[in-house]
């Protein structure tokens, strides 16, 4: 790694200082400020089962009722301590002393995936949560959601290279094939290697990415052994607007989108269509191809409501992704590594859902009737040291219902409340594998999945929830998941613990079960992987509501590990590893609003993930930190964010030529600046630039395979806004 400047460190130092700062208990007094910014609440899409899935009527009887249908109403006097509920971690928007509103039930669409709560208030639930808004994703110029994970508490990023290279997402020390990647209620992960490649995601048309850290298979399913990543867009309600954006920079890099939304709440739509290409740069340690890609995307998401109590709504998403792709069969230093071997790929993926919701007895009783199905196509022309051209397909299809019946207190009072859900649902996948030499290779499996979950909230402190799910397997032995989760505010302080514990279970993907190229050995044999993970904190406000830290401790257990055995190599298969895995560590998180327009954010893990041997598990950094100053200036119209990501020492595997004896390697720490800012130079338009690796850090991800050195981008977003379109009436 390259030594820092003194500058470098400079700027490394006063970032310390500032979360520091932001993580003491700081006497009011001193840091008094005209004019209090109070850090807004966040909403979660997917954090439990029950969902409210279509707009939620108020019941007839005059009570006092929030905008957010399942927002508990506060019967605390005004002036009090201040509660942990009341700063959460969603930036600000970029107006002065104006923090962004929550996001609440009528502003998210109800496309959550089955099995997941429109509108849950964050502060309410025991499961750790991480929310990344759209505000964010557009003031920090992120154009693919893996950097918008990179650094979150728990959440860490390995990408092979540059753009358009392999991008996968792994949470709290699991593998990446352990993290559930949900859009707009698809199950978007591969069935083929059973992780979602990230790489394919702009955030163009995202609103909103929900990271729910922990074992969620009682809430999802199998894949959400480590954890789930919600992604929720546009839902298309509001005035007619036109969006549209290009920019250009380093590495021949052009790219930009159009888009359109708006509606009422009878009917509404948002289309987005955006593309990206880049020359790329050399990922190889030697050589000097560039190894470019493209990326293209449609996007839609719409739906009818006919009638007050019934809506018709769905989601519609397609990629194309084409590149370069280098071999890892080089040799550098003795090792195997990323060779200039002119390898190329093609992706195609498509994903859509459709939703028919019913709500009954004002509100209090809904149904939803839903389908969702998600398809794979992947070339990969592999012209390295094994040549070969693989073709692979699978599909996921999921369909099933779902009610939900809400239940208040004596009296229809609202001091306590429970949410009582049921579910039940088929999961159909397959995968294709054409050869013209060795025959074509045809696979399936299904299960049958019901669920059940009871919510409560007690008094506007108090909420807890179960979830217990059943899968039948038509492949594997039947398996029983289950979570529980609780949130409570400590009366009279500015506290509150929340505290969960739940089981996981992985099911091979059938790339380990059956190999997807010459290479690889089949293993029919293998078992499920399966967890047991919990975790406890506690968050706390300072400064009337300024400032927020969370602090969160967290173990998981895995067993039946899925690994893959080099012993005979070239041949690879999967095995199942016997013991147990152990994961655990800290995450905190803070956000500190300095000055109106200002606010001051940071995050640090401290992760211990081994293996059954106690041996450090690869690409999993124990020290992992990130830190962020925003700052709105000019009454909104100018934005600058600076971001501090840190990444610490960690180990991979590496072959040790010529015999591909397989070894450990350290892979050396690293810091990655951000520069991003942007001004509204008049109404609807704004110029923005960037600045990535603004140290020129040589770091690695992944041993062999080179990262992108300092880039600078620049362009124009436009938007134009009709006006307020009429509201619906369903009279």
């Amino acid at each position: 790694m390259k030594p820092a400047s003194p500058v470098s460190n400079s700027i490394i130092a006063a970032g310390l200082l500032g979360t520091a700062a932001a993580c003491a208990p700081l006497a009011a007094s001193a840091q008094q400020v005209a004019g209090t910014v109070a850090l807004p609440p966040v909403t979660v899409e997917g954090a439990t089962l029950a969902k409210p899935v279509a707009k939620v009527v108020k019941p007839k009887k005059p009570v006092a009722e929030p905008t957010v249908v399942d927002e508990p109403v506060s019967s605390k006097p005004s002036k009090k301590v201040p509660q942990a509920s009341e700063a959460k971690k969603a930036a600000p928007t970029a107006v002065d002393a104006a923090p962004a509103a929550p996001v609440d039930v009528e502003a998210a669409d109800s496309s959550a995936t089955p099995g997941s709560e429109r509108g849950v208030s964050s502060d309410t639930l025991g499961t750790a949560v991480s929310v990344v808004t759209g505000e964010e994703l557009r003031a920090q110029q992120v154009r693919h959601a893996a950097e918008a994970l990179r650094s979150l508490p728990g959440v860490s990023v390995s990408q092979q290279g540059g753009a358009g290279n392999v991008s996968v997402v792994r949470i709290r020390g699991g593998e990446s094939n352990h993290t559930l990647v949900v859009i707009d209620g698809v199950e978007v992960n591969s069935g083929v290697e059973g992780f979602y490649d990230f790489s394919s995601l702009a955030t163009e048309d995202i609103e909103r990415i929900e990271v729910l850290r922990g074992p969620q298979s009682g809430l999802y399913g199998g894949s959400a052994l480590g954890g789930v990543v919600n992604i929720v867009t546009r839902s298309g309600k509001g005035p007619l607007t036109l969006r549209a954006m290009g920019e250009a920079g380093s590495f021949e890099t052009r790219g930009g989108y159009a888009g359109v939304s708006g509606g009422t709440d009878r009917i509404w739509g948002a289309l987005t269509v955006s593309a990206r290409e880049t020359a790329g740069f050399n990922i190889a340690p030697v050589g000097g191809e560039k190894d470019g890609s493209s990326l293209k995307t449609l996007s839609f998401k719409g739906g009818i409501s006919p009638f007050e109590n019934f809506s018709l709504h769905g989601a519609f998403r397609m990629t194309r992704q084409e590149g370069d792709r280098d071999g890892f069969d080089g040799g550098v230093g003795g090792f195997n590594v990323a060779n200039d071997n002119l390898s190329t790929f093609e992706r195609e993926q498509w994903s859509g859902r459709i939703n028919a919701d019913l709500s009954l007895l004002d509100g209090y009783w809904t149904h939803t009737v839903f389908a969702a199905r998600a398809e794979r196509d992947y070339i990969d022309f592999d012209r390295g040291f094994f040549p070969t051209t693989s073709h692979l397909l699978d599909d996921n299809t999921k369909y099933g219902y779902q009610t939900t019946l809400r239940i208040d207190g004596p009296g229809g009072g609202r001091a306590v409340r429970h949410f009582v859900t049921g579910l039940i649902e088929k999961q159909d996948e397959t995968f294709d594998q054409p050869d013209p030499f060795l025959g074509d290779f045809h696979a399936e499996r299904g299960r049958t999945s019901i669920a059940g979950e009871v919510r409560g909230e007690y008094f506007d402190t108090v909420h807890l929830a179960a979830t217990i799910r059943k899968d039948d397997n038509e492949t594997f032995d039947d398996a029983t998941t289950w979570r529980l989760q609780g949130s409570t505010l400590v009366p009279s302080t500015p506290f509150r613990l929340h505290a969960s514990y739940g089981t996981g279970i992985k099911y091979p993907s059938f790339a380990e079960l059956y190999g997807t190229f010459f290479r690889y050995t089949p293993n029919p044999n293998l078992k499920p992987e399966t967890s047991r993970g919990w975790d406890a904190g506690i968050e706390t406000t300072l400064l009337g509501g300024r400032a927020v830290v969370d602090l969160t401790y967290f173990k998981t257990d895995l067993e039946n590990e899925i690994t893959e055995d080099f012993s005979g190599f070239p041949l690879i298969t999967s095995v199942n590893i016997d013991g147990r895995s152990r994961r655990q560590g800290i995450e905190v998180a803070a956000r500190y609003a300095v000055l109106p327009g200002v606010v001051l954010g940071g995050s640090y893990t401290y992760l211990d993930a081994t293996d059954q041997l106690g041996v450090q598990e690869i690409r999993r950094a124990p020290h992992q930190g990130r830190l962020d100053v925003d700052w709105a200036f000019a009454h909104g119209r100018g934005h600058l964010n600076l971001a501090a990501i840190y990444n610490g020492e960690m180990t991979d595997v590496a072959f040790a030529l010529p015999f591909f004896t397989q070894t450990t390697v350290t892979l050396d720490d690293y810091w990655l600046l951000r520069l991003a800012g942007s001004y509204e130079v008049a109404p609807g338009v704004e110029l923005f630039g960037r600045v990535e690796n603004l140290l020129d850090q040589n770091y690695q991800e992944v041993f062999g395979y080179e990262t992108a050195g300092a880039a600078a981008f620049a362009g124009v977003r436009l938007k134009l806004e009709a006006p307020m379109l009429r509201e619906a009436s369903y009279k």
